[in-house]
C-alpha cells in the first residue's frame, strides 16, 4: 500500500514550496524527484507511482512561481531560473532528511531537475543519482524544427507575453506551464551557449560554482537518440562539465529498441514506458544501495 501525502516547505527566503509524498509500507530509501522547467509534477506520478511500488519514498514538487508552488501575481515574480537549484532543491532535501532521517537519500532529475543539483551545499550523504534527459540546451545542437520553435519562444513569444501580461503566459497555448519572465530570460541566456551555465559568461560570476566538479556518488544517465534538446552533442556538452569520484555512466536508448515507440524529451515517464524503461530505474538505484 502506498500513502500519499501533500506537504508544504518554507525556503531560506521565505517562500512556501509545496509537493507530495508517496511512502510505501517499508521503504528501503528516499528519492527526492526534481522534475523539468514549466512541467507540472503530476505529469511525473504514474512513473513515481512505480518507484514508490518498489520501496521508494519519493518526492514529487513544484518549483516556485509553477504548478501548485504558485503566487498570487506572476507579473510581479522576480524569481530566476538559478532559484530552482539554488533556494528550492535544498529545501525540498532538508525537508525530506529531517522527515526520513533513517533512510539513504537519492535523486531522480529529468532536464532542469538534473542540471542544477550541483548547486545544493549539502550532498555529503547522497548515495546517486539517476537522470533522463540532462544536458546544455544549446539551440544550434537541436534540429532545425525544433530550434525554430525554441527560438520563438525566447526571442518571440517571451518579449511579446512579457509585454503584455508581465510573464511567460504560455499555458494558455499549450506550450508549458506560465513561468515568470525572469526565469525564462535566464534560462534562454544558458541556452545560448555551447557549454550552458558553465560558460565563462556566467560560471563562477552570476552561477556559483556549486559542487560539480566534485560529487562523490555515482550517476547514471539515460539519453533518448530522438530527443531533440538532450541529443548525442548536448549531453556531452554538459557532462564534460561534471565529475564524480564514483562514476558518471550513461545509457542511450533508441526508439528501434522499444518497438519503435517515441521517447522524445518527456516519453520516458510516460505509462507506456512502464515494462520498457521504468524497471532499468529501480535496477540502477538497487544498485547504488549497494555501494
Amino acid at each position: 500500500m502506498i500513502t500519499k501525502r501533500n506537504f508544504s516547505v518554507e525556503c531560506e527566503d521565505g517562500f512556501v514550496l509545496k509537493g507530495m509524498l508517496l511512502i510505501p509500507e517499508s521503504p528501503k530509501a528516499i528519492i527526492q524527484f526534481n522534475g523539468g522547467t514549466g512541467a507540472k509534477k503530476e505529469f511525473y506520478l504514474p512513473f513515481v507511482k512505480y518507484l514508490a511500488e518498489n520501496d521508494y519514498v519519493c518526492c514529487l514538487w513544484d518549483y516556485r512561481g509553477s504548478g501548485d508552488s504558485d503566487v498570487e501575481d506572476l507579473s510581479k515574480c522576480e524569481f530566476s531560473f538559478l532559484d530552482y537549484g539554488i533556494k528550492d532543491m535544498p529545501a525540498i532535501k532538508k525537508y525530506l532528511e529531517s522527515e526520513f532521517p533513517e533512510l539513504p537519500f537519492m535523486f531522480f532529475g529529468h532536464s532542469v531537475g538534473g542540471q542544477q543539483i550541483g548547486f545544493i551545499n549539502k550532498l555529503e550523504n547522497v548515495k546517486g543519482m539517476v537522470n533522463f534527459a540532462v544536458s546544455t540546451g544549446y539551440l544550434p545542437y537541436m534540429p532545425l524544427g525544433f530550434r525554430l520553435k525554441s527560438f520563438f519562444l525566447f526571442y518571440i513569444f517571451t518579449p511579446l507575453s512579457s509585454f503584455f501580461t508581465g510573464y511567460v503566459n504560455a499555458s494558455r497555448f499549450g506550450i508549458m506551464e506560465d513561468l515568470p519572465t525572469n526565469v525564462v530570460k535566464e534560462w534562454r541566456s544558458w541556452c545560448s551557449q555551447k557549454s550552458y551555465f558553465f560558460d565563462s559568461e556566467f560560471y563562477g560570476k552570476s552561477v556559483s560554482t556549486g559542487n560539480f566538479a566534485n560529487y562523490n556518488f555515482p550517476i547514471h544517465v539515460f539519453w533518448a537518440t530522438d530527443d531533440p534538446i538532450s541529443n548525442k552533442k548536448s549531453v556531452p556538452a554538459y557532462w564534460s562539465n561534471v565529475s564524480s569520484a564514483k562514476g558518471i555512466d550513461f545509457t542511450k536508448l533508441t526508439p528501434a529498441e522499444i518497438n519503435k515507440m517515441s521517447i522524445g524529451h518527456f516519453g520516458f515517464f510516460k505509462k507506456r514506458m512502464k515494462e520498457k524503461l521504468w524497471p532499468s530505474v529501480v535496477q540502477k538505484f538497487d544498485q547504488f544501495l549497494e555501494i
